[in-house]
């Protein structure tokens, strides 16, 4: 909501008349936010991507190597064995499963902010929706394969503990 009521600001204020335009101008802040757009990786799988998207997605991973980290060490320090017998590591296995649906969970809070016409976030980063589908596109991805090691996770989980019945 922060982000969003920023941006909100961000945009009422960029339309101010000229003379904050070049006192922008004079400061050099137009310079160095064409040097971060300019292309920095250039390769079939991402496309084109400058050092400010570049920056965000290794900030996002960030956050979500973070997130899952901080998952695991609160709940392997607070392990619950669910059945009478279960080892240790089958319930690590468990919590680990578990942790990455939550992880996957973040991904989709953030799905649809690339895509939203007349998002007030857009701006703030110098994107517009058109441009950003690909960021919804690898967000997606990363949504799957983040649900599908869960899924895989706990499907082996029920296997080792015999509850595939269940």
């Amino acid at each position: 909501m922060f982000i969003a009521a920023f941006g909100c600001a961000y945009l009422h204020f960029q339309n101010k008349s000229t003379d904050s335009s070049n006192h922008s101008k004079r400061l050099g802040l137009d310079s160095a936010t064409a040097l971060l757009k300019r292309p920095v990786v250039v390769m079939a799988p991402l496309g084109i991507v400058s050092a400010l998207e570049l920056t965000f997605a290794a900030m996002f991973v960030a956050l979500l190597i973070w997130s899952l980290a901080n998952y695991l060490y609160v709940s392997f320090g607070n392990l619950h064995m669910h059945k009478e017998g279960e080892k240790i590591w089958e319930a690590k296995l468990r919590s680990v499963s578990l942790r990455l649906g939550y992880v996957g969970n973040i991904c989709w809070a953030f799905l649809f902010f690339p895509v939203t016409r007349g998002s007030s976030v857009l701006p703030l980063i110098g994107l517009t929706s058109e441009s950003s589908i690909k960021y919804h596109i690898w967000l997606g991805h990363l949504s799957n394969i983040l649900f599908a090691a869960h899924t895989i996770g706990f499907i082996i989980y029920w296997a080792i503990t015999n509850q595939m019945a269940e």
